[in-house]
């Protein structure tokens, strides 16, 4: 007889089995499912609620159990299959108090929590190390020139140790949402049953506190419906994959013939099958597309419960697939991102190239104007405009046009005669002197890109010790669990 519909159903129809089971989407949730029933009889056998000989017995039945348990999907889910089980194992009598004051609704919300921060681990883990293959990437490249784009057009010159540096502070900024989001995920839904507790003095907090729970989700509606913390990772994880795509992107771009700004490594690169000279940045393309794949995950979710009334309803059960969906596309894109970085060849020839034969000082010459000899900034502007014209239409160097023209130009649209500084106006177009200058907090300069390198090794080292206190917390409960378990079998043996 079915353990679940007993004698209120009749048998589910087969096309119904296959529609509602969620039995394919649950094998990720077994190890939490068991640890959750190990938690919970080891409170009722605490609190006197469950004779300990039967508490005993279910325990055992529960730890035979293997990780891979195959799951029936006529059990209809995972906790049924578990259930089933552990009755084989442990007989009616005390399998069959493994339910008592709890829920399929309260358990699987437990269980995607405890899923989930593990996820959320892992991708700190992994953001931790790409940000620190971007800090020793910006150490080696603090005084390689670069130009700065807006538009995709050059602007300004920069480095590139403070380009990576913004990349590294995207990502920062991501393993912070994470580090916040986490307490949120990590509370415990377990004594909700199926949304109004029990009448059998369940002690809950006893239970999240063997189940590595921060506390309790303390509404027993809201403990079995509530789904906004898978929304905050999703989105967490979207905003995540956006700035892994950004990376992305420019890396391919940069790499194309046109750029020539950087060498993809072999080691995460393609060929074609019939154009033997090609290399395809393939890695970096299919981190591009993971992003789309979160994105999706996350407007599912968004779409699934957004008319959903309280409490508990099977559509419920669909959002699970997106959330393994997104971790697993964030969490291997973080797995592969560092090894691609760490193998970068930057072509600093060519960078030097494109720094020195375009106009990207002209707000350089600008500002100088202005500070220097008292012109009103958006006159200098017009002034170097104009400048920056004649220079691309006769393919001179910007320098050159600059230093025979500006006198004669300023003159024009200043109606007076200023002698110009030539030597110093040299001195000021020169890549590494503007590089110089710009000294301003957040700049380009050595010495500010130094402190912010300096500042996020400091950042990089205290998320690293909050991330083992994480997993430290994590750990403590599972050998609290485990004692807890070892004590009450010993004490039946006995």
């Amino acid at each position: 007889m079915d353990i679940l519909r007993g004698k209120r159903l009749e048998p589910l129809a087969p096309e119904a089995v296959e529609f509602t089971s969620s039995a394919k989407d649950d094998p990720a949730l077994i190890g939490s499912v068991i640890k959750i029933n190990l938690a919970h009889m080891v409170m009722l056998t605490e609190k006197g609620i469950v004779p300990r000989h039967q508490g005993a017995a279910c325990l055992t039945g529960l730890l035979s159990l293997p990780p891979d348990l195959q799951l029936d999907p006529a059990l209809e889910d995972v906790h049924m299959n578990i259930e089933a089980a552990v009755v084989r194992e442990a007989g009616e009598e005390a399998g069959g108090q493994l339910n008592l004051g709890k829920s399929r609704n309260d358990q699987v919300a437990t269980a995607l929590r405890m899923v989930l921060r593990e996820h959320v681990l892992a991708a700190l883990t992994g953001l931790l190390t790409v940000r620190s293959v971007l800090l020793d990437l910006s150490e080696k490249h603090r005084q390689t020139g670069l130009p700065g784009y807006t538009h995709l057009q050059h602007a300004q010159p920069v480095t590139l140790a403070h380009h990576l540096l913004a990349h590294h502070d995207a990502f920062e900024r991501d393993t912070q949402r994470l580090f916040e989001a986490f307490p949120r995920v990590n509370l415990s839904p377990m004594g909700a049953a199926a949304l109004a507790t029990s009448t059998i003095g369940v002690d809950r907090r006893m239970v999240a506190s063997l189940l590595g729970f921060e506390g309790i989700v303390g509404n027993s509606i809201d403990a079995v419906s509530a789904r906004d913390f898978a929304l905050e990772v999703l989105s967490d994880l979207a905003l995540l994959m956006t700035d892994v795509s950004r990376l992305a992107e420019e890396l391919i771009l940069w790499s194309t013939e046109e750029f020539g700004m950087v060498e993809m490594p072999d080691t995460f690169s393609s060929t074609s099958s019939i154009m033997p000279q090609k290399k395809n940045p393939v890695v970096a393309e299919l981190l591009r597309a993971k992003a789309s794949t979160v994105h999706g995950c996350l407007f599912t979710a968004l779409s699934l419960l957004r008319a959903l009334p309280y409490s508990y309803n099977l559509d419920l059960q669909e959002l699970t697939p997106s959330i393994w969906r997104a971790s697993d596309a964030a969490r291997s894109s973080l797995k592969v991102l560092p090894g691609m970085l760490s193998e970068l060849r930057f072509k600093e020839d060519r960078l030097h190239q494109l720094l020195t034969r375009d106009d990207s000082l002209a707000t350089d010459v600008a500002e100088h104007l202005s500070t220097r000899y008292g012109i009103p900034f958006r006159t200098a502007h017009q002034v170097v405009g104009a400048l920056a014209r004649r220079a691309t239409e006769s393919q001179t160097p910007f320098l050159n046009v600059v230093i025979e023209e500006l006198e004669g130009v300023l003159k024009q649209a200043t109606r007076r005669t200023i002698s110009l500084d030539r030597a110093e106006l040299r001195s000021l177009l020169r890549v590494e002197e503007s590089i110089r200058r710009r000294a301003t907090e957040g700049g380009p300069s050595p010495d500010s890109v130094d402190s912010m390198i300096d500042t996020r090794r400091r950042l990089l080292k205290a998320d690293r010790d909050e991330l083992k206190g994480l997993e430290d917390f994590l750990r403590a409960a599972e050998l609290r669990l485990s004692a807890k378990v070892s004590e009450l079998q010993g004490g039946e043996r006995q």
